[in-house]
C-alpha cells in the first residue's frame, strides 16, 4: 500500500512543475548567520574532524559526553542541528590541486625546480585513488525558541526597520533581522562549539557568504571551486537598470537582490520517479525510513562508501521536542495495545521514559536524506549508485531505506544544507545520544588545511601535511621508527622533497632551495639528491650534492675553521669543538671523560686560536704564494699591499674582505686558523700548564696535558685528513647528503668511536651554518660584520633540516648525543628542523623522544617493540591497534604509517598511507637492486628516460621480484652470489636500453603516459 501511495505521488510530482527557487528560504544575511523569510536564523559549522582515531566505544562516549552539553538546548522546539556530509571521488583533482598541486607548481616554479613529471604523475594517481570529502553542521534557530516576550519584542523590532524604508519590493528584506534572535541563536552557535573543542573535535564557523557557498556547490556540482559568490545586505554590487520609459523606477532595482535571483544557475528536470537532472548530473534520493536497530559510528559508513568509490552527500535534521511530537502515536499505542505491532510500539516509548527518567537521556526528532548523482544521460551509472547506497545504508546498523520518494526533486533537495529546515524522509524518535554517535562529526582531520604533501587516509580521504610547520607546528623534530624494508627512507625523502616545494623555500630574499643536510650510512638518500639536480637543470646542480665520506686526498676538512673574518669561534662553534675533542679524547671503551679534561679542553682552544692571531706571544701563519692561486690572482688583481716581507695568511684574510672577495678570504682563512697539530702547542704554554699542570689522570698515572697530546697525536696519524687546511667545499650548496658508511665502521669498541665522530663531523660539516643568528653579530669583526649581518639573518629567518640516519649507530656516545639534543633543544629558535631514523624506538633515547614532536611509526619490529611504542606515545586504543595489527609495510597501495604530531597545541593520531607513483617510487628507491639498476639506466639512458621506461616495465616501483628470479636461475647454474646479482642488473639495463627481452614492450606506441593508468590499477 505505502509504495503504491509513494508511486502515486511521484506520478502528480512529475506533472507539477515546482519553480526550484521555493526550495530556498534564505532571505539575507545577519553578521556570519542566515536570516530566513520566517525570521528564523541559522550558521554554518566546519567539522575539521578529531585529532585522534577513536574506536566505537571512544565515540559512543563522546557522543554521550556531547549530549549532556547539547541536549538542553534540545528539549523543546526551536532549535536544530543539522549533520550534513558530502564525498566526492570525481571531485579529487579540484581538491588536490586546491590543497596541494596549486602551490606545489607555484613553489617549484620560482625556484626553478622542473618537477613536472612528478607533480603530473602525482595528480594522475592521487585523483584515483584519494576522494574530496566535507562536513558542516548547520545550526537553526525558530522564533518557537523564543519566550512569549522575546518574541513580541522581535516583531516590535522588525516592524520597526521595515518602516525606515520604501516599498523595496523583490529585493532583500533584511528588516527581518533581529538583535533578540540574533542574541538567542549566538548562544546556541557558542554552546554547541564549546562541546565540540571541548571533545577535541575540530570546529569553525564560517562566513554567512561561505555558508551559502557550500550550500550552492553541494547543489551544482559542477560549480565547485568557482570563484561565485553571494550578495547579502552591504556587499558591493552593480544596480539593475529599470525598464526605458520607466519614469519612477522601483527602489528594489537600487537594493540589493534576492539570493535566488543569483543562487540558482538552472532548473531542475525530474525525468522519472527517481532522476532528477540538475545542472550537468542526474541525482537520486535516498531517504532512511527507519533508524538503526544499533546505532553506529557515522565513520564505518563513511568508510565503506568511500571504498565503494561512489559520490553521495547526507543531511541529518535533529530538532528538538521530539518526546511531545509524538504524543498522538504514544497515545493510540496504547490504546491499541492489544495488536502485536503496537506493543512493540509501547515498549519502545516505556524504553524512552526511562532512559529520560533513569539518565536524564532525552529524544529528539530525527530525519534524514541521502543523495547520490551520475553525469547527465549516464542512467545505468546512476542506478547502480543509488543501489550501492541504499544497500551500505541498510547495512549501517540495519537502517531500512527507500528510494521511493513522493517527491524526487524535493527528496534531492532534502540533503542541499542550509536552504531549507525539511526533509522527505518520515521523521522518527530516537535518543539524542544515539544521534549524535551517528553523525559526521568523528572522522579524523589533519591540523593544515594545505600541504606540499599529500598523505592518504586508508579509506580514501585525504589529508594534507605541511613540513615547513609554519605557525601549526613551530617547533620539528622527526623521529622515524621502523625495521628496514618497511618504507621509512622514502617517506624521509618524500618529506624532504616536500620541504623544497614547501612555504619554506619563500624566503625574504627570493625563492630558493631550502637548506637540507642529512648524515646517512648508505645511500639511500641519493635518489632523492638525483632527483633534485636532474630538477634543477645542469647550470644549478651544484646546489644539491650526495658525497661518500672518505678519508682520502680531497676531503680533507679542519674542524677550526671559523666564520669568514672572525678570528675567535662563535659560541656553538666552540661547544662543538669541545665536545669534538673531548670525544677523540676518550678510550674507546669509556664514554665519561676524564676528571678536568673538558675544563682543560676549553682552555686549549682558546689558546690555539690565540696564537694563530697578532698578539705578542704568538705565532700567526706565513702567507704562502702558489697555495691557492686563486687568492694570489686577486691579491694582484686589487693590488693589494700586505706591508709586510712575510704577511700573514690573516693580513690576507683581511684585505679580501675589504675588497668584498669573501668566497676567496674564506679560503685564504683556512690556512690562518689552527689545525689539529697546532693544540700541541697550545697545551704546553704558560697558561696551560699554570692551571692544570698538576692534574693526573688516576686511570694512567699520566698528566693530562700529556695524555691529551698522545691522543691528538694519535688522532693525526690515524686521520691525517683532519689535520690539514680544508679542501671539502661545498659552495653554495643547499642540499648535502653525506654517506658515512666508508668511515663509520661497527663491530668493535675502537670502531664505533669513529663512527661516533665521523657522526659529529658530518654534523658539523654539513650543518655549522644553520645555527646562525643575528645575535652573533657583536662577536664578528666590525670590518665584515655587514656582510655577516645579511647572512646571519636570511639563515636564521631560513628553514633549515638536518636529518640522522641509523642513530642507533650513536648508542653509547653521550657526546654525539649531547650535542644531537642540544640542537633538539636550540632547533625552534635557530629554525632548524631534526630528523632521527633508526630501527628500535629505544635507539632514539629518551632525550630525543621526549623532545620529538613528529612520530613516525611504519612497523614494530615485533610484539615487544610495539607494546613499547603504545606506551611510551600514550596511544590511543585505535592507535595502539594500528602498531599491533594494521602496519604490513609497503605494499601496492603505499606505504601505511602511523603519524603522531605536536601541532595546532594538539596532539595529533592518525593512520596514513604515502601513495607515490611509479616514477617517483623509482626515484627515491632505497633498495640494493633497485638503486642499482636505476642508476645504470640513468647513465646509459639519461634521468628521465629511464625513469619512464622503468615505470612502464615495473609500475609497482621495482624490480626486485625480476632481479631476485633471475640471480636464482644464475645460482643454479653455479654462478657465485656477488656476480650473479650484478650480472642480472646488467643484464635488466641492456634490455631496458636497448628495449629487447622484458624491454620489448617499450616498442610499441607511445608509453609515456600508460604507468600511470597501470598504478591507478
Amino acid at each position: 500500500m505505502l509504495n503504491l501511495i509513494s508511486r502515486g505521488l511521484a506520478a502528480v510530482s512529475l506533472m507539477v512543475k515546482q519553480p526550484l527557487a521555493s526550495f530556498c528560504d534564505i532571505e539575507t544575511s545577519h553578521a556570519n548567520a542566515l536570516v530566513t523569510k520566517q525570521g528564523d536564523y541559522l550558521s554554518f559549522i566546519r567539522l575539521g574532524g578529531m585529532r585522534r582515531m577513536s574506536t566505537r566505544a571512544d565515540i559512543e562516549r563522546l557522543a554521550n559526553a556531547m549530549r549532556i552539553d547539547i541536549s538542553g538546548t534540545l528539549e523543546n522546539r526551536g532549535h536544530a542541528i543539522v549533520g550534513w556530509y558530502a564525498s566526492d571521488p570525481d571531485l579529487a583533482a579540484v581538491e588536490i590541486e586546491r590543497v596541494n598541486m596549486g602551490a606545489c607548481r607555484e613553489v617549484a616554479r620560482e625556484i626553478g625546480l622542473d618537477l613536472h613529471d612528478i607533480l603530473d604523475e602525482r595528480k594522475k594517481l592521487w585523483t584515483g585513488t584519494m576522494r574530496w570529502e566535507a562536513a558542516y553542521f548547520v545550526l537553526w534557530t525558530r522564533a518557537g525558541a523564543l519566550t512569549k516576550e522575546e518574541r513580541k519584542q522581535m516583531k516590535e523590532e522588525q516592524a520597526a526597520l521595515a518602516k525606515k524604508c520604501d516599498k523595496i519590493g523583490d529585493a532583500q528584506k533584511f528588516f527581518l533581522r533581529s538583535e533578540v534572535m540574533a542574541a538567542r541563536h549566538a548562544g546556541f552557535v557558542s554552546r554547541v562549539l564549546s562541546s565540540l573543542k571541548g571533545l577535541d573535535v575540530a570546529a569553525t564557523e564560517i562566513s554567512a557568504h561561505d555558508g551559502v557557498i557550500v550550500a550552492r556547490e553541494a547543489m551544482y556540482r559542477e560549480t565547485v571551486g568557482s570563484s561565485w559568490r553571494p550578495i547579502f545586505v552591504g556587499d558591493g554590487f552593480r544596480p539593475r537598470w529599470p525598464d526605458e520609459g520607466d519614469k519612477r523606477p522601483p527602489l528594489e532595482l537600487l537594493m540589493w537582490p534576492p539570493l535566488r535571483d543569483h543562487f540558482f544557475d538552472s532548473d531542475a528536470v525530474v525525468l522519472d520517479g527517481q532522476r532528477v537532472e540538475l545542472g550537468l548530473f542526474d541525482y537520486g534520493a535516498v531517504d532512511m525510513t527507519l533508524g538503526p536497530e544499533d546505532p553506529r559510528p557515522f565513520v564505518e559508513l563513511s568508510s565503506r562508501l568511500g571504498q565503494d568509490r561512489i559520490p553521495w552527500r547526507v543531511s541529518f535534521v535533529i530538532e528538538g521536542g521530539g518526546n511531545s511530537d509524538m504524543q498522538l502515536k504514544r497515545v493510540g499505542a496504547k490504546f491499541l495495545w492489544m495488536f502485536p505491532g503496537n506493543k512493540d510500539v509501547t515498549r519502545a516509548f516505556e524504553f524512552l521514559d526511562h532512559e529520560r527518567e533513569a539518565n536524564n537521556h532525552i529524544a529528539v526528532r530525527l530525519r534524514a536524506s541521502f543523495a547520490t548523482w551520475a553525469p547527465f544521460g549516464e542512467v545505468g551509472k546512476l542506478r547502480l549508485r543509488l543501489s550501492t547506497l541504499k544497500q551500505r545504508l541498510e547495512a549501517w546498523g540495519n537502517c531500512r531505506a527507500t528510494t521511493a520518494i513522493g517527491d524526487p526533486l524535493e527528496g534531492v533537495m532534502s540533503s542541499v544544507p542550509g536552504l531549507a529546515l525539511t526533509s522527505t524522509a518520515p521523521p522518527s524518535v530516537a535518543l539524542v545520544g544515539d544521534v549524535f554517535t551517528m553523525l559526521p562529526w568523528g572522522r579524523t582531520a589533519s591540523p593544515w588545511e594545505r600541504g606540499s604533501i599529500l598523505f592518504r587516509q586508508p579509506n580514501g580521504a585525504m589529508w594534507p601535511y605541511d613540513p615547513s610547520g609554519g605557525s601549526k607546528r613551530p617547533a620539528v623534530t622527526d623521529i622515524f621508527v621502523a625495521p628496514p624494508g618497511s618504507g621509512k627512507s622514502v617517506l624521509a625523502n618524500t618529506i624532504n622533497l616536500g620541504l623544497c616545494l614547501s612555504p619554506a623555500a619563500l624566503g625574504a630574499r627570493g625563492a630558493k632551495l631550502p637548506l637540507i643536510g642529512k648524515l646517512d650510512i648508505g645511500d639511500s638518500a641519493e635518489g632523492f639528491v638525483l632527483l633534485v639536480q636532474e630538477a634543477l637543470g645542469p647550470s644549478r646542480r651544484h646546489e644539491a650534492i650526495f658525497t661518500r665520506m672518505q678519508f682520502a686526498p680531497g676531503f680533507e676538512f679542519n674542524v677550526f675553521d671559523l666564520q669568514v673574518g672572525c678570528e675567535y669561534p662563535l659560541p656553538l662553534e666552540k661547544a662543538f669543538l669541545q665536545n669534538f675533542l673531548a670525544l677523540i679524547t676518550l678510550p674507546p671503551d669509556q664514554s665519561t671523560p676524564f676528571e678536568g679534561m673538558n675544563q682543560m679542553i676549553g682552555i686549549v682552544i682558546d689558546e690555539a686560536y690565540r696564537l694563530c692571531t697578532d698578539v705578542p706571544g704568538a705565532s700567526p701563519k706565513r702567507y704562502r704564494r702558489d697555495v691557492e692561486p686563486a687568492v694570489d690572482a686577486a691579491i694582484e688583481k686589487y693590488r693589494i699591499d700586505l706591508h709586510h716581507e712575510e704577511p700573514h695568511w690573516r693580513d690576507v684574510v683581511t684585505a679580501l674582505c675589504n675588497v668584498r672577495e669573501y668566497r676567496l678570504a674564506e679560503i685564504a682563512q683556512r690556512h690562518a686558523v689552527p689545525l689539529l697539530q697546532d693544540l700541541i702547542g697550545a697545551v704546553r704554554t704558560d697558561q696551560v700548564k699554570d692551571m692544570f699542570g698538576k692534574l693526573t689522570i688516576s686511570l694512567t698515572a699520566e698528566q693530562a696535558s700529556d695524555l691529551f697530546e698522545r691522543y691528538i697525536y694519535d688522532v693525526i696519524r690515524k686521520f691525517p685528513t683532519l689535520n690539514s687546511p680544508t679542501k671539502l667545499d661545498f659552495g653554495p650548496a643547499r642540499v648535502i647528503v653525506m654517506d658515512l658508511a666508508e668511515v663509520a665502521p661497527s663491530g668493535s669498541a675502537a670502531a664505533n668511536r669513529q663512527t661516533e665522530m665521523m657522526y659529529m663531523l658530518g654534523r658539523h660539516i654539513i650543518a655549522r651554518n644553520f645555527f646562525l643568528k643575528p645575535d652573533y653579530l657583536p662577536l664578528v669583526p666590525e670590518h665584515v660584520r655587514g656582510h655577516h649581518q645579511v647572512r646571519f639573518q636570511e639563515t636564521y629567518e631560513s628553514v633549515k633540516r638536518l636529518d640522522y640516519d641509523e642513530w642507533h649507530r650513536t648508542q653509547g656516545s653521550p657526546q654525539v648525543r649531547a650535542q644531537a639534543e642540544l640542537d633538539v633543544r636550540e632547533g625552534r629558535k635557530h629554525n632548524t628542523q631534526l630528523g632521527f631514523a633508526s630501527q628500535r624506538l629505544s635507539d632514539m633515547g629518551d632525550g630525543i623522544v621526549a623532545q620529538s614532536t613528529g612520530r613516525f611509526v611504519l612497523r614494530a619490529g615485533d610484539d615487544t617493540e610495539a607494546e613499547d611504542i603504545i606506551e611510551r606515545f600514550h596511544l590511543s586504543d585505535a592507535s595502539a591497534d594500528v602498531v599491533r595489527f594494521r602496519l604490513h609495510g609497503p605494499g601496492a597501495a603505499g606505504a601505511p604509517f602511523l603519524a603522531v604530531l605536536q601541532a595546532d597545541n594538539a596532539k595529533y593520531e592518525q593512520m596514513l598511507v604515502n601513495t607515490l607513483g611509479p616514477i617517483e617510487l623509482w626515484a627515491l628507491s632505497t633498495t640494493p637492486g633497485d638503486r642499482a639498476l636505476r642508476n645504470r639506466l640513468y647513465d646509459r639512458i639519461g634521468f628521465r628516460e629511464a625513469l619512464r621506461r622503468l615505470a612502464k616495465i615495473f609500475p609497482g616501483g621495482s624490480a626486485e621480484k625480476e632481479i631476485e628470479e633471475r640471480k636464482a636461475k644464475r645460482l643454479r647454474r653455479g654462478e657465485l652470489d656477488a656476480r650473479a646479482e650484478s650480472g642480472v642488473v646488467d643484464e635488466l639495463t641492456a634490455e631496458l636500453a636497448d628495449a629487447h627481452g622484458i624491454g620489448a614492450k617499450l616498442r610499441y606506441g607511445d608509453a609515456r603516459n600508460e604507468h600511470l593508468e597501470i598504478a591507478a590499477q
